[in-house]
């Protein structure tokens, strides 16, 4: 039987490899300028954690979520997203408590969820996370949104547009939906049976919908943006304002609402216009409840997530050309078996001087490596044979420039390396 990778998952090839590095080059450039510290957490968590944090009547957790038991019957799922990780983590080890600045990390990682694979949304899916913890201030909502523009525009990203929104705190929210489900039980029969679920539990999913007659239907609702509380519009200008000042262009979107429950005041988006329903890139908001509703101590937080698949796309469909990996620089070619002892000592000088290097199959021609080395762009081929050993001069090639040089076998290394 042959096997194939199971629905909704893929192989990173070598030949693919190279886009994922430059992608995880930048993040991890723009982190580190901003001081925000790299973190792990496991694949699996508790399956509360996620009905808890997500919420219930989110589509992640009806619909998509990869659940199971363990050998004593607990039940686990593998995470959908990172944010409830991160919170579980803080409030697990009381990690802000020993901080006098905002705790800044961020994660990078495999997620999980159940849905109809497609170009840009697969089932095993890469997604990185920034979070800064600690702060309630906008210019924490305004740092993590431009960490995350930087980042696009470093990748070279074309027309990346950000869309951002203020969903209001829960004592504000709590007036809108009313108004909002005034609104939508107009038209109630007229919706889809998910949106008519998301009526009860929780109104504002129904922008979430894609369904085109709910999106019609939704148009002329009222925004949350028009009955935010002094406090939530305060911040919601605040983080304009910053925004402005970091010369990060932004548009305001009222119906970017994010699909998940956690999020406060501030949410966002990065989209771009060319990859169909898969536009959004990423995005994420502020969410200050969170911790403390895990168990924690009440913590501002904000953070935002991205989906490497989704980047790695747009730069693909506008034929970007991205830069390959640091290739093989230096083939020691042994000249039949007297040469491999020599050889090898020569690879081990190279690796010492972090020069990348590997030895030839000695049962090969040499005409056979030399080609070997064009074809794989090698830079440099060692010839090591009998009249090498004796005389101790080595044979160097340099392929792009096809020049030829005899080298102390003790001054090869720097001979490379300096040239």
């Amino acid at each position: 039987m042959k096997y194939q990778a199971p629905r909704g998952t893929y192989d990173i090839l070598p030949e693919d490899i190279q886009k994922w590095h430059y992608i995880e080059n930048i993040i991890r450039k723009l982190t580190s300028l901003y001081n925000y510290y790299e973190v792990r957490v496991p694949i699996f968590e508790q399956l509360d954690l996620f009905k808890r944090s997500v919420g219930e009547d989110t589509d992640i957790v009806e619909k998509e979520m990869y659940t199971f038991k363990d050998k004593k019957g607990r039940e686990l799922a593998l995470r959908p997203e990172g944010t409830a990780s991160i919170a579980r983590m803080v409030a697990e080890h009381n990690l802000q408590s020993s901080k006098k600045e905002p705790l800044r990390l961020w994660y990078e990682g495999p997620m999980f969820r159940y849905s109809r694979p497609q170009k840009g949304r697969y089932r095993q899916f890469y997604q990185f996370g920034v979070e800064c913890i600690g702060s309630s201030k906008p210019i924490a909502d305004a740092e993590i949104i431009a960490i995350g523009w930087q980042i696009l525009q470093e990748a070279k990203v074309p027309d990346v547009s950000l869309e951002i929104n203020s969903v209001g705190c829960p004592e504000c929210r709590e007036q809108y939906n009313i108004l909002l489900k005034e609104f939508l039980y107009k038209d109630k029969d007229k919706y889809c049976a998910d949106c008519r679920r998301r009526m009860e539990q929780n109104p504002l999913r129904v922008f979430d919908c894609k369904n085109n007659t709910c999106r019609q239907l939704i148009k002329n609702a009222p925004r949350m943006l028009d009955s935010i509380c002094d406090k939530c519009s305060e911040h919601f200008e605040g983080v304009k304002k910053n925004l402005e000042m970091m010369k990060v262009p932004f548009t305001v979107n009222p119906e970017i609402v994010r699909g998940l429950d956690y999020y406060t005041k501030t949410a966002f988006e990065y989209k771009v216009n060319y990859l169909g329903a898969q536009d959004a890139l990423g995005g994420g908001g502020r969410y200050d409840g969170l911790i403390e509703y895990l168990g924690g101590k009440q913590t501002p937080a904000v953070g935002l997530s991205m989906g490497l698949e989704r980047i790695i796309l747009s730069l693909e469909k506008s034929e970007f050309l991205f830069p390959e990996d640091n290739n093989l620089k230096v083939l020691v070619i042994p000249i039949g078996t007297a040469a491999l002892q020599a050889s090898i000592e020569m690879m081990q000088e190279f690796h010492k001087a972090d020069i990348s290097a590997i030895i030839a199959d000695e049962s090969s021609s040499v005409g056979s490596n030399l080609k070997l080395c064009d074809k794989n762009n090698v830079s440099f081929a060692v010839l090591i044979g009998d009249n090498e050993l004796k005389s101790g001069l080595y044979v160097v090639k340099d392929i792009k420039k096809k020049a030829q040089s005899e080298i102390k076998k003790e001054e090869v290394v720097s001979f490379i390396k300096n040239t």
